[in-house]
């Protein structure tokens, strides 16, 4: 498949794709989609970037250490309890499998630090739904582009006034010649 693209859009992005057809979601994967699914669109697993944070890598550089928190969200439902939680322990061993289980894309940052998991059970619409949510923390390195230059000193413009400073002691003084004496 290739590795990711650096960036927060492409590193969702990829993620995405990896995860269609790898899970009980199979095609049902979305890129940062607001979570309103019926029941009949379930499983289902969106992926959002939830924001980075960069590390000088020392005073004056452009170069970064990029610390990305991206989540995956599945969402399933069941007949009862215990096939609601079966479905939600499947969901997220196929999610752990296809993203840390990804040698390719694990190699394609300097770390993947974290990878959190919560689940929860929701029965509040009637419906038995269960959510697992799969936080994963990438670190890659970033180069930012420097600032566009002023360019070379062409010339100085100097302005000159005759006024006397306000406050100035302008008197004559008397100058002594070292010559005569």
């Amino acid at each position: 498949m290739g590795k990711p693209t650096l960036s927060p859009t492409g590193i969702r992005t990829d993620l995405v794709e990896r995860l269609r057809g790898k899970t009980d979601a199979d095609d049902r994967v979305f890129d940062s989609r607001r979570v309103n699914y019926e029941t009949e669109e379930l499983p289902a697993i969106t992926v959002t970037t939830l924001g980075g944070t960069d590390d000088r890598w020392s005073i004056g550089t452009l170069l970064a250490k990029h610390t990305e928190r991206l989540a995956i969200v599945g969402d399933v439902t069941g007949e009862d309890e215990a096939a609601l939680a079966a479905a939600l322990d499947t969901l997220e061993g196929q999610i752990l499998d296809a993203v840390a289980g990804d040698p390719e894309w694990v190699g394609a940052f300097d770390a993947v630090e974290k990878v959190d998991s919560a689940k929860k059970l929701d029965d509040a619409t009637g419906d038995l739904l269960g959510h697992v949510a799969v936080v994963v923390e990438v670190h890659y390195p970033v180069k930012y582009a420097p600032a566009d230059e002023p360019g070379p000193l062409d010339s100085v413009w100097v302005d000159t006034h005759s006024a006397e400073p306000a406050g100035a002691d302008v008197s004559n003084r008397p100058v002594l010649d070292h010559e005569e004496g």
